[in-house]
């Protein structure tokens, strides 16, 4: 698996090239781009001043932000979710219904499986994972933001996503995260179509 910081994917991509190495995930996959897009429109609406010492911020905005945010999380997972039902149908497996059942799917080729465990023990995946969950389930997801005189810093996701009272020490920007988050799930997607090709044919 590529580190981090050797991942390939760009923003923007060539929309045309991913749609036609990937089929009907790299138009999942384009989608998502867009949504990452709107992800950074909306955010650099996003305002606050303060007055006596309360501080405001715009409203509309911000829930656009988190909904924006909540669909960029929902679709990216779904990226993973139809690549195991591609999976599911080429190796003919069973008991597998989502992306993380690949971990114990009796019947998939072994280099394939490897990239799975690899991916899912990497610490960003373990964090986006948990915000899907959230996100599933339909928990409000907190962010967290600093103001400094009248400097407003970006809201930050919660150390912890599963908690409802969560700290934000590590001041993880959701903006920066989906990209991240993007590039990884567009990276693996990569690397395993490649492995699956060479097992193909």
């Amino acid at each position: 698996m590529l580190s981090n910081d050797k991942l390939p994917t760009k923003i923007p991509i060539d929309r045309e090239s991913v749609i036609l190495k990937h089929g009907g995930i790299g138009i999942k996959m384009n989608f998502d781009c867009d949504i990452v897009e709107e992800l950074q429109r909306v955010g650099s609406e996003l305002k606050t001043w303060r007055k006596d010492r309360l501080v405001y911020i715009t409203k509309k905005e911000f829930y656009d932000f988190i909904f924006e945010l909540d669909i960029c999380i929902i679709e990216m997972y779904s990226i993973l979710d139809y690549l195991a039902l591609e999976l599911t149908e080429i190796f003919n497996l069973t008991k597998v219904k989502y992306f993380t059942d690949l971990e114990r799917a009796v019947g998939l080729n072994v280099g394939i499986k490897q990239e799975v465990i690899d991916f899912m023990r990497q610490d960003w995946f373990k964090f986006f994972h948990k915000m899907r969950i959230r996100v599933v389930h339909r928990l409000p997801i907190n962010l967290l933001g600093l103001v400094h005189d009248d400097v407003w810093e970006f809201p930050f996701l919660p150390d912890e996503p599963l908690k409802s009272k969560s700290p934000s020490k590590n001041k993880l920007e959701p903006l920066k995260e989906s990209k991240k988050w993007l590039e990884g799930v567009f990276s693996f997607v990569d690397e395993v179509c490649f492995g699956l090709g060479k097992e193909l044919f």
